[in-house]
């Protein structure tokens, strides 16, 4: 839908973490891994090649490996049947032992992640990977004694950064307190070495830092993404990735693509980069190997890099990929490398727009108790959305759903969790709490044409595991009083109820229009094209039943939805 239809496009640009790229292809960095006698905090740029711990350490003089879990302390909370909440202690470190199974809880390691390594020598290895983004939650640090966040520094190695410039923007706060070299040589434990964060502390890229913080929060440092941190070209010819300046100052970044460290793939000389004029009309420009290109992002912005490409000029066996390199040229010296990887297009893969589509729905009018046409409201309401569209064309509402690859490097989707860790490594499930969990797949049930309508209705039954009016510490749900009687209490209308018996439970009915109609209306031209971003929005109207004896309780909003896998059958 082009973004002139309504205002709100240009406000809902951005996808949360629900959408997670699963990419089949890579492009490699290399990175150079370097380790003194004693303890040692690493950051890692890429996952390596050989990302096994037995194999990537084989003949190092390495004793101990720990990767650090930084959102261990965010875990969802977990409560017991009867209700009270099941003490957990988080675990934020995975241990290697050379070896020593038993003592081990991690096999590999993994780019974006921080690790401590004790080594009982000096060692150095350089190696390729396929680069991923910083992943950073801090945890404030304030009343938790003895606790500090360890933070890697994404940066070149030989350039000099105070800790005061590359942290100074994030939930560090004022930037004025201590910061900690990891150190020493004791087996035992590390030790910590206080480094103050003024203009003398400087920082490595590629090392690893342990800070306070005043405030929970996720901050990779100022150069971040919103939603993927990938450029992945599956079967489709566009592709693109959102960076996001998390700073609170303005940032001009310098992006540039450079072609992979592994000689096998090719450097894509047919891909293309969306410029805009001072006009704003969009056109495409060729990118050669290291096209560089300026962004200027205020702080907490948005900028979509969009590409394409000419698959008519891919030779059939090749592979294909680069690196996209973005460094802040202002004072953090900050660079972040991510993949652009180009599948390719074979027979069999789903057509525009069938595939699985994520993003969310906003509420923004609804109906009162006496006037069923709603009106604007004083909040929004906002909850994801997943949309699949089979190869025949039938568009499914989803709760749940499961994302991976199989060792044939296919991406598949599956119903549950369970059979998609059978046949894929790491898979991914993505879910919605604007459905039942009892009613996980819902066809459309008229209006069935995505890009023009689609009606979805389901039941949350009364008897539903989740259905809202249940409670844990209620015996049963039989509509009788306390001294089993079947009698309406004292002072209720039976006029508001369908039998004798005041009900303690309720089905609820949902019904969810999406229409890419301008302004929800049929008669009007349907806005929906096929763009480079694979994202589309349109209006979305919602009527819940069961709850008022007067009627439905109406809500209209809008939708925003990206393709983010390209398979056509759900297992």
């Amino acid at each position: 839908m082009k973004s002139k239809s309504f205002s709100i496009f240009c406000l809902i640009c951005g996808l949360s973490a629900l959408l997670l790229p699963v990419v089949a292809s890579a492009a490699h960095i290399s990175e150079t891994m370097t380790i003194a006698k004693g303890w040692n905090a690493i950051y890692l740029e890429s996952t390596p090649t050989n990302p096994v711990c037995e194999e990537f350490f084989a003949g190092a003089p390495v004793a101990r490996v720990a990767s650090y879990h930084s959102d261990a302390y965010s875990s969802t909370r977990q409560l017991a049947d009867d209700g009270t909440e099941i003490a957990q202690k988080p675990l934020s470190y995975h241990v290697w032992v050379p070896g020593d199974e038993e003592a081990s809880t991690m096999t590999a390691l993994v780019g974006g992640n921080v690790y401590m390594i004790y080594a009982t020598n000096a060692w150095s290895k350089t190696f390729l990977g396929v680069p991923a983004s910083p992943q950073q939650t801090w945890r404030a640090t304030s009343g938790d004694a003895g606790f500090m966040n360890l933070v890697g520094v994404s940066a070149r190695a030989d350039v000099s950064v105070t800790a005061k410039a590359y942290f100074g923007e994030g939930p560090f706060g004022s930037a004025s307190g201590a910061a900690y070299q990891i150190g020493g040589t004791k087996t035992a434990a590390p030790s910590f070495l206080p480094m103050t964060i003024g203009a003398k502390s400087k920082v490595q890229g590629g090392k690893a830092y342990a800070l306070p913080a005043t405030k929970d929060a996720d901050w990779p440092g100022v150069i971040g993404f919103s939603g993927a941190s990938s450029v992945a070209f599956g079967s489709g010819d566009f592709a693109s990735v959102t960076l996001k300046n998390f700073g609170t100052t303005n940032h001009a970044l310098r992006v540039t693509l450079v072609a992979s460290a592994d000689e096998q793939e090719h450097f894509p000389f047919f891909l293309k980069r969306a410029v805009k004029d001072e006009h704003g009309d969009e056109s495409w420009t060729d990118v050669t190997e290291n096209t560089s290109w300026e962004v200027s992002l205020a702080a907490d912005a948005l900028g979509t890099q969009k590409f394409a490409i000419e698959r008519s000029e891919m030779t059939a066996g090749d592979t294909y990929a680069a690196v996209m390199q973005i460094e802040d040229l202002g004072g953090t010296q900050m660079r972040v490398r991510i993949p652009v990887t180009i599948d390719e297009k074979s027979a069999d893969e789903a057509a525009f727009p069938v595939g699985l589509w994520a993003g969310f729905i906003q509420m923004e009018a609804v109906s009162s108790l006496t006037n069923q046409m709603p009106s604007a409201a004083a909040g929004t309401l906002k909850m994801n959305i997943l949309v699949h569209v089979a190869e025949d064309g039938t568009a499914r509402l989803l709760q749940r759903v499961a994302v991976g690859v199989d060792s044939n490097k296919k991406m598949r989707l599956f119903r549950d969790l369970s059979p998609a860790r059978e046949v894929c490594d790491n898979p991914r499930r993505l879910s919605t709490v604007m459905m039942s969990v009892d009613t996980p797949i819902v066809e459309a049930s008229s209006h069935t044409n995505f890009g023009e309508r689609l009606q979805f209705e389901w039941t949350v039954d009364a008897n539903a595991s989740d259905n809202p009016f249940r409670h844990a510490w209620h015996p049963d749900h039989d509509g009788l009083t306390a001294d089993y009687s079947a009698e309406v209490v004292s002072g209720d209308d039976l006029a508001n109820y369908a039998n004798p018996v005041k009900p303690e439970l309720w089905s609820i009915g949902n019904g969810l229009l999406l229409s890419w109609h301008k302004y929800n209306d049929p008669n009007e031209d349907v806005d929906f094209e096929h763009n480079p971003d694979e994202t589309t929005a349109g209006y979305a109207t919602w009527s819940v039943g069961g709850l008022l004896s007067t009627g439905q309780i109406n809500s209209i909003g809008v939708f925003y939805l990206k393709r983010i896998a390209e398979v056509g059958e759900i297992e």
